[in-house]
């Protein structure tokens, strides 16, 4: 029998306007007029015959009923636009998107990409900076590489690497607060902190390594903040602080000389990296081999990513 189904675009202005509890937002992220979009919304209240919004003078909030349908609706629209990408990436042979967290695509991916690029000329490489929410990176990516101690519920988890955190400086910067053992960093060494890690209850912060350390009486508030790795480690290149570094962002500022681990300590293992995704996504072919590739590097890192002091 025919789908009972109401008008796409009432239900499309509908969900993005309960989304953001606002008809101008809504309006903004679908490109068209509030009255636009007003008009969806009402069209829509008119086929249920129920209100879906209480409309105050600056801000709308869900009636009851709003509130029972935006969460299906809301998953309804995803599962399309994951339909649509899907038959996106079918029509694009030897193509594979994966969805990284940046910092961690720039410092440990891009850098092995032409490796793969001369075993693999055939599959191109599609990546995806996203935040660390994977909430919804699997659905608009092939798959995901995370990282954290959790569990991932619904799809295909396989571990690639386990990761190790410790203190990094440049040379001339452990040089000039002779920082040869944790105690040193009493001494008033200026702390870098990676706001972006830290949200993150599984991974360590100064506090929890220094503690670690039987230290307590370093002031761990104070320091600059950045909201991406990549930032503070750059930050750490140039000689302005001490910085936790993840191995895998790490190695190959290590190898070069322009950081180093000068206490050689880890709080390790702290989390594993991880590739995330759903079964038919990682079962295409072009997917199912730049996959094994990265669980391959990943076997290979292995100890690699302790500090060598």
């Amino acid at each position: 029998m025919p789908r009972e189904l109401p008008p796409l675009n009432a239900v499309r202005a509908f969900e993005a306007a309960g989304r953001n509890l606002s008809i101008s937002k809504a309006a903004r992220e679908l490109g068209v007029s509030s009255g636009a979009v007003s008009h969806q919304v009402r069209l829509l209240e008119e086929y249920f015959g129920l209100p879906l919004f209480l409309r105050e003078t600056r801000r709308v909030s869900l009636t009851s009923a709003g509130q029972a349908c935006l969460p299906a609706l809301t998953a309804g629209l995803d599962r399309i636009e994951e339909a649509v990408h899907r038959m996106n990436q079918a029509q694009k042979p030897g193509r594979v998107s994966v969805s990284v967290e940046i910092s961690f695509a720039e410092r440990w991916l891009v850098p092995r990409l032409a490796r793969f690029r001369a075993t693999y000329p055939e599959v191109v490489v599609e990546l995806m900076g996203r935040p660390l929410d994977l909430e919804a990176a699997v659905y608009k990516s092939n798959f995901a590489i995370a990282y954290g101690s959790r569990r991932f519920q619904g799809l295909i988890v396989e571990r690639m690497m386990s990761e190790y955190v410790y203190p990094v400086c440049s040379p001339t910067f452990a040089s000039a607060y002779g920082l040869e053992r944790p105690s040193d960093l009493r001494r008033g060494a200026p702390l870098l902190h990676d706001d972006t890690m830290a949200r993150n209850a599984w991974y360590p912060d100064w506090s929890t390594w220094l503690s670690g350390q039987g230290q307590h009486d370093v002031d761990t508030a104070a320091g600059n903040r950045f909201t991406a790795s990549s930032m503070a480690l750059q930050a750490a290149c140039e000689g302005d602080g001490i910085a936790l570094g993840r191995g895998a962002l790490v190695a190959s500022d290590l190898r070069s000389g322009r950081l180093i681990a000068p206490f050689g300590i880890a709080h390790a293992p702290s989390f594993d990296y991880f590739v995330v995704g759903l079964p038919a996504a990682l079962e295409q072919p072009q997917v199912a081999v730049f996959r094994d590739w990265l669980l391959d590097e990943g076997a290979k890192e292995g100890a690699a990513l302790r500090p060598t002091g």
